[in-house]
């Protein structure tokens, strides 16, 4: 009796085997994520850290980065989600490029200008134009980080200064102007001597020829340092004022005059990247081309606003064919010159470039775009 206990037993415990195998090969646990047509998981929420030293009132931030950060949440349907980090909470102005390459944070708003020594050929964008406004610049650096033109030993402008990163293109600032804290440009005279914070080597430049001394800080920097009036006003663009504060400081302005746009991008490492799966890749890329345009457009309106609000506030404006013409002869001066000086200067270090100026010389003309006369013969 006990021996057939026993195989009663055993009995039961192998049919009890078999009915679960039988129901393992028929259901999916809810456990189990599924996968699409690329293999990846749906159901993985792949969460990334996204940071900037920039304020959450900055156009970048909240006007391109977190729709473009709400619009991939959308397009995966919340398998991918941004841990945010926004005003240096994480990461400091201008370190969120090397944040991204060492891991620290996935995404980045990369403001390459302000690291002249890792990326000395994007000041390119900050050169003086005849003509351009938000919509040319912006589409020039587009094409400028896209473009199939190699400049050295086969590589690309992108291959060249960007090649670590997965790049994102974003809109650049409207153009950039003179602004100061009250100081007017009567004569030439009133030139020499101003003081004003210089975001590039281009503008250090431009400056020495005029006479102006420059300053070279960061602009999360500049509100402090121009309330103690450390110096009398910047070249920046007036749509970015409120990103910081400036449209309280600023009380004189020199508008019809192009001292270049800077520019940023949204950026990963190539590793990150490259580990993502290809509908999330897919969706990165669909949300950065729907954002682009929207983002340049909020430079002009946060502009047209700044403009109001600051003639309000006893703010004035001067159009630079209204100045006197030795201020135009003098601010005139020395632009097509920086041009050179700036070609000059990266061939110092090695770098191609005069075949860089010309390149972005004739994207910019492409775009709609004009340049001084005398670089239109450059070759």
């Amino acid at each position: 009796m006990k021996r057939l206990k026993k195989y009663l037993f055993l009995s039961v415990v192998v049919s009890g085997f078999l009915v679960a195998g039988a129901c393992s090969d028929n259901t999916t646990s809810d456990s189990e994520p599924e996968t699409d047509k690329d293999g990846a998981e749906n159901q993985e929420v792949i969460t990334l850290r996204a940071a900037t030293g920039l304020s959450t009132q900055h156009a970048w931030w909240s006007d391109t980065m977190v729709p473009w950060m709400e619009r991939v949440e959308e397009l995966t349907e919340g398998q991918v989600e941004f841990e945010t980090f926004p005003g240096g909470e994480l990461v400091s102005v201008p370190d969120e490029g090397d944040a991204v390459l060492n891991g620290t944070i996935d995404v980045g708003l990369v403001l390459p200008i302000y690291q002249p020594s890792e990326y000395p050929m994007a000041e390119v964008t900050m050169l003086p134009l005849a003509h351009s406004d938000t919509h040319i610049g912006s589409n020039a650096w587009k094409a400028l980080l896209e473009s199939d033109v190699e400049l050295d030993d086969g590589k690309t402008y992108k291959e060249m200064q960007f090649a670590d990163f997965k790049v994102f293109p974003i809109s650049t600032t409207q153009e950039y102007s003179i602004s100061t804290t009250g100081k007017e440009f009567n004569s030439a005279a009133d030139i020499q001597g101003t003081a004003l914070r210089t975001p590039s080597r281009i503008h250090e430049v431009y400056s020495d020829k005029i006479g102006v001394n420059s300053i070279t800080m960061p602009a999360v920097e500049m509100y402090d340092a121009l309330s103690r009036g450390a110096f009398d006003g910047s070249y920046y663009s007036i749509a970015d004022w409120s990103g910081y504060g400036f449209q309280d400081l600023f009380k004189y302005t020199v508008t019809g005059v192009n001292f270049g746009h800077f520019n940023a991008f949204i950026g990963m490492s190539n590793e990150k990247w490259e580990g993502l799966p290809e509908h999330v890749q897919e969706a990165m890329t669909q949300a950065n081309e729907e954002i682009f345009t929207p983002g340049a457009e909020e430079w002009i309106t946060r502009a047209e606003a700044a403009i109001e609000q600051n003639i309000e506030d006893g703010g004035e404006f001067v159009e630079f064919t209204n100045l006197d013409q030795g201020v135009q002869d003098v601010i005139n001066q020395g632009i097509e010159e920086t041009w050179e000086n700036y070609a000059e200067l990266l061939e110092s270090q090695g770098l191609p470039g005069m075949d860089l100026i010309t390149l972005w010389r004739d994207i910019v003309i492409e775009q709609g775009g004009d340049v001084p006369e005398g670089l239109k013969e450059m070759e």
